[in-house]
């Protein structure tokens, strides 16, 4: 459905460090889904300025992964709650945030896998 993976970016700010992208990748993974649960808190609580703070935090890591899809639909959702607008399509732009997270996350743990080794 969305892109795969890039480690290009990763691979090029650890110099060469295994033991760096495996914190970042493990960071990622752990930190990501607590930012897209607080999303759907806001969206209960229609604080879309919020999302959109943390929809431009998840456009960094995001592009730290290669996530091309994601990092755009970040960006997106950032301009939508910063200028509260098109509100009305959070919820199936959250929605496809967590699908892409959730694929990107099969790879990034194959990737962690590999780098452990």
């Amino acid at each position: 459905m969305y892109n795969t993976i890039n480690m290009d970016y990763l691979d090029e700010v650890a110099l060469g460090s295994n033991e760096f992208k495996i914190e970042i990748i493990e960071s990622f993974l752990s930190k990501t889904p607590t930012s897209l649960n607080q999303m759907n808190e806001c969206l209960t609580n229609s604080d879309y300025e919020q999302i959109g703070k943390i929809a431009h935090k998840l456009k960094t890591s995001f592009s730290f992964m290669g996530m091309e899809d994601m990092v755009a639909l970040s960006k997106l959702m950032q301009d939508m709650g910063l200028n509260n607008q098109n509100v009305t399509e959070f919820p199936e732009k959250i929605k496809a945030l967590e699908l892409g997270f959730e694929e990107g996350a099969k790879e990034l743990n194959e990737e962690l896998i590999n780098l452990k080794k």
